[in-house]
């Protein structure tokens, strides 16, 4: 009772203090935190920022982890990754742009195809226009339009401009010097990926089999943003026969608040304003904390190692006296870390079929694929019905395919392919 009547409180602070402020604040990621208060300071003359980033005396190594350990990993990195951090720095369009000039298209009309063919390549390397509308833009006929892509064959980074991996894998054979058998064999092992047996007696196959597993999918793999590393919000560790929640304070900037004479009505404006921050800074930690003290008491059956229960925002809202929608914003982009991992807070949301949690179902497809045979992975049909099996349910099929999304798990065809490359 004492801990829901210390969170009204604060549910009635918020309307005398700026809704404008305090809504961006509590959606605002902790690895964008202080980016988004350095905004707010650079017009405020009262408001003095240090960098969340510095390990202030007498703070927890714990709540620095994360950082520290991101830290040593970039430290550590070989040189083939400082190399590639470098590449990177060059997006995959200004590579390709740089790349369309003589002798592979020596005529302007070539270079406008080419360069109409780039804007209509993925982020992944892929072409995914049509070669009827680029010959169109261009004035030309569709043959030579196809003409000109086919030319991207030899454009680094080999395998970019095709139009899906069996072809991107053609073109990349053009980074090896092969010999004309070695050459054959390659491009037809490509072009039937999906039978690659039938060439396991051939007595190339070894050679063949080392440069296959050297193509990249997809071919511009390099060139692709690498994922942010994740910084969790707060910490639960079990301690003394407890378990204990610790912000991560490492990562919250320390914020000032100055008076300025000069202009006084605007002075005392944004003084005011710089106090309200500091209150808004606090309130967004104890909102995310107790909400976390709240899944702590819902899921107490997963920090304990079992699985999630299911749980909906409206059950935490109630418990808190916020909003809904308050709950939503909350836990947005927000991370926690466990003696199991680091998982977002959205993740111990979820709703139900029948008696069982959509986690539930979700982790069950994860142990079924993870144990299914690399020959005969088992399609969503066959998830489906092991799913109603097991937890006495029924749900429909597509719900399967939208968890499996949901995991980034690929489709039963896509993980043939992927395990037809892991037995090369």
């Amino acid at each position: 009772m004492a801990l829901k009547q210390h969170i009204n409180l604060k549910q009635k602070q918020i309307p005398r203090l700026s809704m404008q402020t305090w809504i961006p604040l509590l959606q605002c990621s902790l690895s964008d935190l202080d980016k988004h208060i350095q905004v707010i300071a650079n017009e405020n003359p009262c408001l003095e920022v240090s960098s969340g980033f510095e390990v202030s005396e007498g703070s927890s190594r714990d709540t620095h982890s994360t950082f520290m350990e991101y830290q040593n990993r970039v430290s550590n990195a070989s040189s083939d990754e400082i190399e590639w951090m470098s590449i990177s720095a060059q997006s995959l369009y200004e590579k390709l742009d740089e790349q369309i000039t003589a002798p592979l298209f020596p005529t302007p009309i070539s270079q406008k195809i080419a360069k109409q063919i780039v804007m209509h390549i993925s982020d992944e390397g892929y072409f995914e226009g049509e070669i009827e509308t680029i010959a169109q833009e261009c004035n030309t006929s569709p043959s030579q339009a196809e003409s000109v892509r086919q030319r991207f064959a030899y454009l680094l980074p080999y395998g970019v401009g095709a139009k899906d991996y069996k072809e991107s894998f053609l073109f990349q054979l053009n980074e090896f010097e092969l010999d004309d058998d070695l050459s054959l064999l390659l491009s037809a092992m490509i072009v039937q990926f999906e039978a690659l047996q039938k060439f396991l007696t051939h007595p190339r196959f070894p050679e063949a089999k080392e440069i296959l597993k050297r193509l990249k999918n997809p071919p511009a793999i390099r060139y692709m943003p690498s994922e942010p590393p994740v910084i969790p919000d707060l910490f639960v560790v079990f301690e003394n026969n407890e378990f204990i929640i610790r912000m991560n304070n490492a990562f919250y900037p320390d914020l000032k608040v100055i008076q300025v004479d000069k202009y006084e009505n605007f002075a005392k404006k944004k003084f005011k304003e710089a106090r309200e921050l500091v209150k808004l800074l606090d309130l967004r930690k104890s909102t995310l904390y107790n909400i976390t003290l709240v899944l702590l008491e819902k899921q107490y059956e997963f920090f304990m190692g079992g699985t999630l229960n299911p749980l909906k925002l409206l059950d935490v809202a109630e418990e808190l006296g916020f909003n809904e929608s308050t709950i939503s914003r909350a836990i947005n982009g927000k991370y926690l870390e466990t003696e199991k991992g680091v998982y977002a807070l959205k993740d111990f949301f979820s709703n139900a079929i029948g008696n069982v949690s959509t986690a539930e179902i979700k982790e069950f497809i994860r142990r079924l694929v993870q144990s299914e045979e690399r020959q005969k992975p088992y399609s969503d049909k066959y998830l489906h019905e092991k799913i109603e099996e097991r937890f006495g349910i029924q749900m429909v099929r597509r719900s399967v395919a939208k968890y499996r999304q949901e995991m980034d798990i690929p489709s039963f065809k896509e993980r043939k392919f992927l395990y037809q490359l892991e037995i090369l």
